[in-house]
């Protein structure tokens, strides 16, 4: 019985770094409301950097291929570049779609776990 287990637990962890390979966490911003027009470079999920890029239409959030997928947050900030505090919040798991933005943020920064409180 202990060698199944060590069985399972080695294809369990190769499943794992297998998904991590193939896994897609860069989201690009667009000027238009269908994820179409001027993208954006990427941005990873995984990291809290600031990001200013104004009047943008709309985001793609890619599928990361993970099935059990945290939540993130997209944290916007309306009157600055310079991300110091959140006027809105989008929570999502990452599995590729196209989110329509409102176009007022000045600056973006994605976070994991969901969203706080607006602070602005």
């Amino acid at each position: 019985m202990h060698h199944v287990k060590d069985i399972l637990v080695f294809l369990f962890f190769h499943l794992i770094c297998i998904l991590q390979v193939f896994a897609d966490n860069y989201a690009n911003f667009f000027t238009d409301s269908e994820c179409s027009v001027d993208g954006s470079i990427g941005f990873n999920l995984n990291n809290p950097g600031c990001f200013a890029l104004p009047t943008m239409g709309s985001v793609y959030i890619p599928n990361n291929g993970i099935p059990w997928t945290a939540y993130y947050c997209l944290v916007m900030t309306y009157g600055s570049g310079e991300c110091h505090c959140q006027n809105d919040g989008y929570e999502f798991q990452a599995d590729g779609f196209c989110h329509v933005l409102d176009g007022k943020a000045q600056s973006y920064r994605f976070i994991s776990g969901g969203c706080d409180e607006n602070n602005c």
